[in-house]
């Protein structure tokens, strides 16, 4: 039997959101990809954290100081502390998205969530940054 309709397959989304490929949320996929992206390049970033913070224990204070300024190591630190904090927010937007169900409550637990990860965020490359220039007194010898 043919089908007479003039085009079986009815979208209801407007030429603009087909475009751009937006969903029902309006968002597209971005939040999604932006998850999958931290998550990879949190696999080098902690590997590498890790390798670090392992080197350094046991070692005295000053020369703790002296391989965290270096700007390689700083420059590590700084991009693992972006990406995780990164990579957290989005995760826990996630669950409160998806198990928060009143819009108030939902609002102000996503500002939470993002004020949270930027105060993290911004003590732990406040805490790299003052190490990495120098700013941090040596024990006298």
């Amino acid at each position: 039997m043919a089908d007479n309709r003039p085009n079986p397959r009815v979208d209801m989304r407007t030429p603009l959101s087909r475009v751009k490929g937006l969903g029902a949320a309006h968002h597209g996929v971005e939040h999604w990809w932006m998850h999958r992206i931290t998550a990879v390049s949190n696999i080098p970033l902690v590997v590498a954290f890790v390798i670090i913070i392992a080197g350094l224990a046991g070692r005295p204070y000053a020369e703790v100081i002296r391989i965290v300024s270096n700007p390689f190591v700083a420059l590590l630190l700084g991009l693992c502390v972006i990406s995780v904090t990164n990579h957290m927010r989005l995760g826990m937007q996630i669950i409160i998205e998806d198990y928060v169900h009143d819009r108030g409550w939902k609002i102000v637990s996503i500002i939470a969530n993002n004020f949270f990860a930027a105060v993290i965020a911004a003590a732990c490359l406040f805490s790299v940054l003052k190490i990495s220039f120098g700013r941090v007194p040596l024990p006298p010898v």
